[in-house]
């Protein structure tokens, strides 16, 4: 078969793995995906893309990987919901920058 055929075919079977998975994992949008959600689909998206021009990856292997991820993190997105503090161990706690008007200097200090 014609390499730029395969990779037609590739391409749009990883983009469709890709949907259906996005489905499963539900909707977020960019601004309110926590780092996990955010790990994730970089690395679907990476192995999608991977899967489309490397021939030499077999079906079988990007699906056991899609498969393992995604199972990941449903696992995780349920236990965050279900146990904050392991939420706040994993992920940290936000840091207060502005309040009442001021600018806490002691805080910028430490993110920087």
């Amino acid at each position: 078969m014609n390499d730029h055929i395969v990779i037609l075919i590739r391409s749009f079977s990883a983009f469709f793995i890709l949907m259906i998975i996005g489905r499963i994992l539900g909707k977020q949008t960019l601004s309110n995906m926590n780092f996990h959600e955010f790990v994730t689909a970089v690395i679907l998206g990476a192995m999608a893309a991977n899967f489309a021009f490397n021939e030499k990856i077999e079906v079988i292997h990007l699906l056991i990987a899609l498969s393992v991820f995604t199972i990941t993190s449903y696992v995780l997105a349920k236990l965050f919901l279900k146990f904050r503090n392991f939420k706040m161990w994993t992920e940290g706690t936000p840091t207060v920058l502005i309040e009442g008007g001021l600018i806490l200097e002691d805080n910028l200090k430490k993110i920087i």
